[in-house]
C-alpha cells in the first residue's frame, strides 16, 4: 500500500511539472497570436475589423518568428519559453531595445494556469478542457488590452467548448445550466446596454463583452453571471481610479475601457473560488 502511494505522488508530481512546462511552451505560442492576429484582422491602412478572411490563422505560422522592434529572424534559442527573455535581459539581442514583460508574463501565466488545472482534475479530459479554456482566455484578455476588441475566433471558441463540454459531461455543469449561463451572460449585458445607449446615444458595452460574458456563462453557469458582472466592474473601477490619476486625465463617462480582461478576470475568480458570497 505505501508502495503505491508513493508511486501516486511521484506520478501526480510529474504530472505537474509537465503540465507546468506544457504550459510555459504554448504560452509562447500564444504571444505570436496576441502579436499576429490583430495584424491579420486589423490590415495595414483599414478603418475597421475584418473576420471574413479565407485564412486569417495562416500568420501564425509563417513567416518565421521575428524580432518587434528591428524585424530580425529569432534564432532558436533565442526564442527559448522564458530562458531567452532572462538570458538577454528583457532586451533584444540585435538593436537592445527592451522587450516587453508581456512574453514572460504570458508564459508564466499559462503555465501556472495548465498546472493548476491538473492540481485540480488530474489525468482527465476536464484537465484537457480547461487547459483550453485558459489559453483562450489569456488571448482574449491580451488582444482585448492592446486592441479594445474581442475576435469572435476565441469567443465563440470559449462558448462552444464550453457547451459541447458540459453536453458531453466532461465539465461539471449541466448542459442546462450552461445553456441558460450562455444565454442569460449574452442578454443581460445586451439589456444593460440597450437602456444606456437610450440614455447617451451611444454603446456602454463592445459586442465582443456580451459573447465573452456568454461564453463564460456556458462554463461557469446562469448564477455566476451577477457575480462576473459585478466583480468585473469593481474591478474596472478601481483601474481607472488608478490609471486616471497616474496620467492626470480628467474622470469621463466618454472614456473607451477594455471591459473584456475585467470580465475574465472575474470569471477566473468566481473559478478558482467560487461565489462572492462564500468569501465572506
Amino acid at each position: 500500500m505505501q508502495t503505491i502511494n508513493f508511486l501516486s505522488l511521484e506520478l501526480n508530481q510529474l504530472g505537474f511539472w509537465f503540465a507546468l512546462g506544457l504550459g510555459i511552451a504554448v504560452g509562447s505560442f500564444l504571444n505570436v497570436v496576441i502579436y499576429r492576429m490583430p495584424k491579420a484582422l486589423f490590415p495595414e491602412g483599414a478603418s475597421e475589423v475584418s473576420e471574413s478572411r479565407s485564412s486569417p490563422f495562416a500568420c501564425l505560422f509563417s513567416p518565421p518568428s521575428t524580432t518587434p522592434c528591428c524585424g530580425k529572424t529569432i534564432s532558436w534559442h533565442d526564442n527559448l519559453p522564458i530562458v531567452s527573455w532572462l538570458w538577454l535581459r528583457a532586451k533584444c539581442r540585435y538593436c537592445t531595445k527592451s522587450i516587453s514583460v508581456r512574453y514572460i508574463g504570458v508564459e508564466l501565466v499559462t503555465g501556472l494556469s495548465f498546472a493548476w488545472a491538473f492540481i485540480q482534475f488530474g489525468q482527465t479530459w476536464i484537465t484537457l478542457f480547461y487547459c483550453c479554456f485558459f489559453a483562450l482566455l489569456i488571448v482574449l484578455f491580451c488582444i482585448d488590452l492592446e486592441t479594445f476588441y474581442l475576435p469572435d475566433y476565441f469567443t465563440y471558441s470559449v462558448l462552444w467548448l464550453g457547451l459541447f463540454g458540459s453536453a458531453m459531461d466532461i465539465l461539471p455543469l449541466m448542459p442546462v445550466d450552461a445553456i441558460l449561463g450562455a444565454c442569460i451572460g449574452y442578454s443581460l449585458p445586451w439589456a444593460v446596454n440597450f437602456l444606456y445607449r437610450f440614455w447617451r446615444r451611444r454603446d456602454g458595452f463592445g459586442g465582443g463583452d456580451f459573447k465573452l460574458l456568454a461564453a463564460l456563462g456556458a462554463w461557469l453557469g446562469a448564477s455566476t453571471i451577477i457575480p462576473i458582472l459585478a466583480i468585473a466592474s469593481v474591478l474596472a473601477l478601481l483601474a481607472m481610479g488608478a490609471v486616471i490619476p497616474m496620467r492626470k486625465e480628467k474622470f469621463s463617462l466618454e472614456r473607451m475601457l477594455p471591459f473584456g480582461p475585467f470580465l475574465i478576470l472575474a470569471g477566473v475568480l468566481v473559478l478558482v473560488w467560487g461565489s462572492p458570497l462564500y468569501w465572506l
